[in-house]
């Protein structure tokens, strides 16, 4: 990847709906080299899909929480795939110390959280400890941010 390749990365992030023409021209490239270098980059993997961003203060009941579990070894790959398949969780870690994994949750209150996740996960013999963070107020949500190491 190059300059421009990281530049295309940038502004796409930023803005996924730019459209080719106006990213080409402020970059300075053609609209036609931008479409390539962007299906260049889906196919290589670099960009997995595009998407869009809810903002969750416009719904009620979303309680945005994350937990650290630790686990045994043994029960990681267990763990891991219940977490996985669970449509709330949005994000999922493995991690180093203290804990093995960690899970960003969104449900529609507490007692959810214990009900459709916290139960369930401490009932795996492997899980030695969930701990959740409740959310209060998003301060900044970025989806990602494009740096160049050189």
């Amino acid at each position: 990847m190059d300059t421009i390749d990281h530049a295309i990365l940038s502004e796409l992030a930023r803005d996924g709906r730019i459209s080719m023409a106006e990213l080409g021209k402020q970059l300075d490239i053609a609209p036609s080299t931008v479409f390539k270098r962007i299906e260049k980059l889906k196919t290589s993997g670099v960009i997995e899909g595009f998407t869009i961003a809810i903002n969750p203060d416009y719904f009620a009941d979303s309680l945005i929480s994350f937990l650290t579990i630790t686990v045994s070894p043994d029960d990681k790959e267990e763990v891991a795939s219940f977490l996985a398949n669970h449509d709330s969780i949005l994000e999922l870690y493995e991690t180093l110390e203290p804990s093995d994994f960690m899970a960003k949750v969104v449900v529609s209150s507490i007692t959810n959280l214990k009900n459709e996740i916290l139960i369930p996960l401490s009932r795996f013999a492997g899980v030695k400890e969930i701990k959740p963070f409740i959310t209060v107020k998003r301060i900044k949500e970025q989806n990602w941010s494009v740096r160049r190491y050189d």
